[in-house]
């Protein structure tokens, strides 16, 4: 049968190791000490992408909460009613303070 590659060595001497060549392998898959740094103009909009996307997620919750709590309420009468109605309300306030943090301008755009 034919290889294609051939056979390692029977012995691998330490003396047979090129160590310009196990530095350069060694830095190419170990990860280095100091990471590259990004501007901090782009470390704020990746912040604030993650903060927005965070928002719109809690905004999503919110909303179905809501429709949760209503219906709950549709279906109760008295006393029962009137908490479900208060839990909705504060809901809704949640709702309206992520509205407005989610309007607020990117910190690269006010600059």
């Amino acid at each position: 049968m034919y290889k294609v590659t051939p056979n390692p060595p029977r012995s691998l001497n330490i003396e047979t190791i090129d160590p310009k060549a196990a530095d350069r392998a060694l830095s190419h898959y170990l990860p280095q000490d100091n990471p590259p740094k990004r501007s901090s103009v782009i470390a704020k909009r990746d912040a604030f992408q993650r903060r927005e996307e965070t928002l719109v997620n809690a905004s999503s919750i919110l909303d179905s909460a809501a429709a949760t709590a209503y219906e709950n309420a549709d279906n109760l009468t008295g006393p029962h009613r009137k908490v479900a109605m208060g839990v909705v309300h504060l809901i809704e306030l949640a709702q309206r303070q992520v509205d407005s943090l989610l309007e607020e301008e990117p910190p690269a755009a006010a600059n």
